[in-house]
């Protein structure tokens, strides 16, 4: 089987083609295709940009399991209705300062 040799790239480089890929992204109909695009300008296999792009966003959400996704929604919902029950109440608070006023 042939050695397969990999073009290094400096991270200026990759630092830049992750800004390209964002702002093309808005302007084509996917990440994948911006992905391939930058891709063709520099060089490289496309799955090597989309992989850089994918280094940069959060991978907290992207890793976690269906069990976990399921717990942090629930706890998410949680933290929803505490906030909306403090909005009631602070719009109470509110109506009734302005009735005694």
């Amino acid at each position: 089987m042939p050695h397969r040799s990999y073009r290094r790239v400096s991270p200026e480089v990759r630092n830049a083609a992750v800004a390209q890929v964002v702002a093309l992204t808005d302007k084509l109909r996917s990440e994948s295709e911006a992905c391939r695009m930058v891709a063709e300008q520099i060089g490289v296999h496309a799955n090597s940009v989309r992989n850089w792009v994918r280094a940069t966003q959060d991978p907290s959400l992207d890793r976690l399991d269906a069990t976990a996704l399921r717990r942090k929604v629930a706890l998410l919902q949680q933290q929803l209705a505490a906030a909306a029950e403090m909005n009631r109440t602070l719009a109470d608070t509110l109506n009734e300062s302005r009735r005694r006023t």
